[in-house]
């Protein structure tokens, strides 16, 4: 990974270490999290694009998606990808690899506390949130954040 990447990295981490959210449903936490990087890249000048095939990736005749792509206003550096995932998935990683061959910054944003059972390139940033699950009454599983749980 380029000093430009940990800086942007780096830069993602300690602004998700100020975020914090409390009893969230599954479904919910992604878009949390992707609007959380969203913010982070805006107020940084980045414009923000979701869901953006890669041009030359595919699975199963499905074209790769990454959940986000920041691309600075100024136009200066890099594209980066951006993918926000619960589980340790090979595809999420595929994608990113390849947006790194294609000369991008990938950071893999990844809300669990258990640990990534697959290799991570050093192309490939992992930013962890060490997310709070807990289980109601009625079974519903909630999930919540405190502040300095990501790293």
């Amino acid at each position: 990974m380029t000093e430009a990447g940990l800086d942007a990295a780096r830069s993602l981490r300690a602004w998700l270490n100020r975020q914090q959210f409390s009893d969230l449903p599954t479904s919910e936490v992604t878009a949390f999290f992707t609007d959380a990087v969203a913010g982070w890249a805006t107020d940084r000048g980045y414009e923000v694009q979701r869901e953006v095939e890669l041009p030359t990736i595919m699975r199963q005749n499905r074209t790769g998606r990454l959940d986000l792509q920041l691309r600075h206003r100024s136009g200066e550096g890099r594209l980066i990808s951006v993918e926000v995932d619960r589980g340790t998935k090979e595809w999420s990683l595929e994608k990113l690899v390849q947006a790194a061959e294609l000369g991008r910054l990938a950071l893999w944003l990844r809300w669990s506390r258990t640990l990534v059972t697959l290799p991570i390139p050093p192309t490939v940033r992992l930013i962890r949130a060490q997310v709070i699950r807990r289980t109601t009454l009625t079974r519903a599983k909630l999930h919540s954040l405190r502040p300095d749980n990501c790293g």
